[in-house]
C-alpha cells in the first residue's frame, strides 16, 4: 500500500543538515482540522484536497479558507489528484474517478473505471489519462468521453512503482520507486516510447519537477540532472537530506517535503544546490504547492499549512586576499526597517550567524550554511512586512565559523 511505503520513505529521511527550527520562513496560517490531507491540488484560489474523503476550499483569504464542498466518494483513500479544465481526476486505491467540476459545491462523479492495480498517481495529457501503480508501470486510459474511459495500453516494462508523474516538451516522466525516474516520448499519447532513464545510485524517487530542461528529483535526497541532451543526461549535484515526499519549484527556488519539514532550496546553480530555508511540520507534508512564495504544504494529519518563504538577501564579493576573519558593524546602525550586516571568511566553511535580544534570547537565524571564502552582506529586517516584528532596543548579531565567532551590538529604533 501508498500508506506503508511512505512510512518506510519517511523511516530513510534524515534531517541532521539542519541546526534550527526554521531559517527564512514563518508559518502564516493552517486550516487546522477543517480537512485531513493526503493528495493536493491547487488552482486559481481553490485547494482540491483528497484523503478518505474529497474536499475543495476557497483559500482566496488563506488566513479564512472556505470549506466549500466535502464528501466520500468512495471507500479508497485519494492517491493524487488531477485538475484539466472542468475534470477533476481522482487516482483511488483501485481505480479512476473522474468529476465534473463545473460546480465546485457539488460536484457530480461522472464514472469510475475499476482496476486490478492499486493506482498512485495520475496525469491527463489531451484525451489520455496515465495511471501510475504499484504493480505494473502505469496505465493509458483514453478518457476522450469522461462517463466511459477505457484503457488502450499499460507500460510494464524495465520500471515498476510509479508515484509521480510530471510532463515536459512532449516527454513524460515516471517517478518510480524501484527505477528512478524513466522518461517517455509521448508525442502519440497512446503510445509511450522510453527514452532514458535517470538512476545513478539506484535511489527511490517520489516526486520530481523539471525546469529549463533540469530534473529535479526528489528522494531521501534532492538530485539535480540535466536533460539537454537527452541521450546522456548528466548528474549535476546531490544535495543529502533535503529531498522528501515531495516538490515544487518558482523561480530559483525549490520547495521539498518531507516527514517533518520544508525545505527550500536554491536552485539558481543547478550544479550547486544550497539550503535556503526551511521550517518544521507537524506531520509527514505529503504534496506541495507554491505561489508567490506562499507554500501551501498538505501536511497528512494536521490540515494545510500556509509558510511564507522571504527570500534571503546575500551579496558575495570576490576577494582572493583575504587573510582573517571579520564582522564589521552593520549599517545604517541605529536602523528602522532594514539595516546590512557585513563579515569575511579567509577559507571555506560552515558558518551560522544569528541575532539575539538583550537576555540573550535568540531571535532569528540569518545564516546556516556552508560558505566559500570571500565577503559577504546579509540584510536583517524587521517589521511588518518581513519575518519579525521587534520592539526598539538594542540587539546583538553573532557568527561562528569554524573556530571563529565574534559578537556586536546593534540598536532598532521606531
Amino acid at each position: 500500500m501508498k500508506q506503508l511505503k511512505l512510512l518506510i520513505l519517511i523511516f530513510l529521511l534524515h534531517t541532521a543538515v539542519y541546526g534550527q527550527d526554521s531559517l527564512n520562513c514563518r508559518l502564516l496560517t493552517t486550516t487546522g482540522n477543517l480537512v485531513n490531507t493526503y493528495a493536493l491540488e491547487v488552482k486559481d484560489n481553490f485547494a482540491f484536497v483528497g484523503s478518505q474523503k474529497f474536499s475543495i476550499l476557497n483559500i482566496s483569504d488563506i488566513y479564512n479558507p472556505i470549506l466549500v464542498y466535502d464528501g466520500i466518494l468512495s471507500n479508497d483513500y485519494i492517491n493524487s489528484i488531477f485538475i484539466n479544465g472542468d475534470y477533476g481526476y481522482l487516482a483511488v486505491n483501485y481505480g479512476l474517478i473522474i468529476l465534473d467540476l463545473s460546480s465546485y459545491e457539488s460536484p457530480i462523479v461522472l464514472s469510475h473505471l475499476i482496476t486490478n492495480e492499486f493506482i498512485e498517481a495520475v496525469i491527463v495529457v489531451d484525451s489520455v489519462a496515465y495511471l501510475g501503480t504499484m504493480s505494473y508501470a502505469f496505465l493509458v486510459i483514453d478518457v476522450s468521453d469522461p462517463q466511459n474511459p477505457y484503457e488502450i495500453n499499460r507500460i510494464d516494462e524495465n520500471i515498476d512503482d510509479v508515484w509521480e508523474f510530471e510532463i515536459y516538451n512532449d516527454m513524460l516522466f515516471a517517478a518510480s520507486e524501484d527505477t528512478g525516474v524513466k522518461i517517455f516520448d509521448i508525442s502519440v499519447p497512446a503510445n509511450p516510447i522510453e527514452l532514458a532513464t535517470l538512476n545513478p545510485q539506484n535511489f527511490v524517487v517520489s516526486d520530481m519537477k523539471i525546469k529549463d530542461n533540469i530534473v529535479y528529483a526528489t528522494s531521501p535526497h534532492l538530485y539535480s540532472f540535466d536533460i539537454s541532451d537527452i541521450n546522456n543526461p548528466q548528474l549535476l549535484d546531490i544535495l543529502e537530506g533535503a529531498g522528501g515526499h515531495a516538490i515544487d519549484i518558482e523561480g530559483n527556488y525549490a520547495y521539498c517535503t518531507s516527514n517533518s519539514r520544508l525545505s527550500v532550496i536554491d536552485i539558481s546553480n543547478a550544479a550547486d544546490l544550497k539550503v535556503a530555508g526551511y521550517y518544521p511540520l507537524p506531520s509527514p507534508g505529503i504534496n506541495v504547492f507554491v505561489k508567490n512564495k506562499i507554500v501551501h504544504v498538505a501536511c497528512q494529519t494536521d490540515g494545510i499549512y500556509f509558510i511564507q518563504f522571504d527570500e534571503p538577501t546575500f551579496i558575495k564579493e570576490v576577494n582572493n586576499n583575504l587573510n582573517d576573519f571579520s564582522l564589521s558593524q552593520n549599517y545604517p546602525n541605529p536602523f528602522n526597517p532594514n539595516t546590512l550586516i557585513n563579515y569575511s571568511i579567509p577559507k571555506a566553511d560552515f558558518v551560522i550567524l544569528k541575532v539575539y535580544d538583550i537576555l540573550g534570547n535568540e531571535i532569528s537565524t540569518l545564516l546556516n550554511e556552508y560558505q566559500e571564502a570571500g565577503s559577504y552582506k546579509v540584510k536583517f529586517s524587521v517589521g511588518q512586512n518581513s519575518i519579525l516584528s521587534l520592539s526598539s532596543g538594542i540587539y546583538y548579531y553573532r557568527i561562528i565559523s569554524g573556530d571563529y565567532s565574534e559578537t556586536k551590538k546593534m540598536l532598532l529604533i521606531k
